[in-house]
């Protein structure tokens, strides 16, 4: 059924991608992580604003790493047991997103990954 992940703009895809009850959890028990989230979704929705013909392709890395950002996010197994402080979840997420779809695709992060735009993230 690809209708569900066609999304038809900025909020719905952040529907999709970023989980309420995640969103919930971060408010009360991860202030600075969803600071952090909070500010990542207004990058991303100022870059998306900026999209014409001449820029498109230097912003389309920026768009994938905001991407890459909430999937990591997602990700994480957070609880209120606080496994990992606000600080390292927040530097994993940061040192971790330029390589995730490499890791997805099944390419050691030593492998040189063909060119694709899914490898092209900022």
């Amino acid at each position: 059924m690809i209708s569900s992940i066609i999304y038809t703009d900025t909020k719905a895809y952040l529907d999709k991608v970023l989980d309420q009850a995640l969103l919930d959890l971060l408010k009360s028990d991860y202030p600075k992580v969803y600071e952090h989230v909070q500010n990542l979704i207004v990058a991303m929705e100022q870059t998306i604003q900026q999209i014409n013909s001449t820029n498109f392709w230097r912003l389309m890395p920026e768009i994938l790493g905001y991407d890459s950002r909430f999937v990591l996010l997602n990700s994480l197994q957070l609880s209120e047991d606080k496994l990992l402080t606000e600080i390292e979840i927040i530097q994993m997420i940061e040192r971790d997103f330029p390589n995730l779809n490499k890791e997805f695709c099944g390419y050691s992060l030593k492998e040189q990954e063909h060119e694709s735009l899914i490898f092209s993230v900022q």
